[in-house]
C-alpha cells in the first residue's frame, strides 16, 4: 500500500505489459568457510565435467557462493528460465533478469518478513 492509502500493484493486465517482479531476500552467513565448501560441491553437481581445481577458481567470494547456491536450488539459473518458459502458453512470456548481491546491508530483513516496513527495502545503501 502506498503513503496515499492506495493499493500498489492493482493494475489490470494488459496485452504487451512488461511487469518486473523485484524480490530481495537477505542471508545471515554463519560459516563463511563451510558455506564455500557447500557452494563448491554445488558448482561441481552443476557443472559435471567441472574438477574441483575449477570450483576453487570459480566460487571465490560471497557473490560467487550465494548465486551458486541459489542455481542449484532452482532460484535462479537455466532450470527457473526452462519451468517459466511453460508459462508462455499461459500469456506470460520471459523477458529479462537481473540479480545483485549487497553485503554488509546496514538494515537487514528480518525472519519471516518485513510487508509491513514503511521504508523502500529495494533502495540501495547508500555509498560513501
Amino acid at each position: 500500500m502506498s503513503d496515499d492509502g492506495t493499493i500498489i500493484g492493482d493494475d489490470p493486465l494488459t496485452d504487451g505489459m512488461n511487469i518486473s517482479v523485484r524480490l530481495r531476500r537477505d542471508f545471515v552467513v554463519t560459516d563463511a568457510a563451510r558455506l564455500l565448501a557447500a557452494a563448491r560441491r554445488v558448482y561441481l553437481e552443476l557443472n559435471p565435467t567441472a574438477t574441483t581445481e575449477d570450483a576453487e577458481a570459480a566460487v571465490v567470494d560471497a557473490a560467487d557462493a550465494v548465486f551458486t547456491i541459489l542455481e542449484g536450488d532452482g532460484l535462479i539459473g537455466d532450470a527457473l528460465d526452462a519451468k517459466l518458459a511453460a508459462r508462455e502458453a499461459d500469456g506470460l512470456g520471459l523477458a529479462g533478469w537481473r540479480a545483485q548481491l549487497i553485503a554488509n546491508e546496514p538494515d537487514p530483513l528480518r525472519p519471516g518478513g518485513d510487508c509491513l516496513r514503511g521504508d523502500d527495502v529495494f533502495a540501495l545503501p547508500a555509498t560513501e
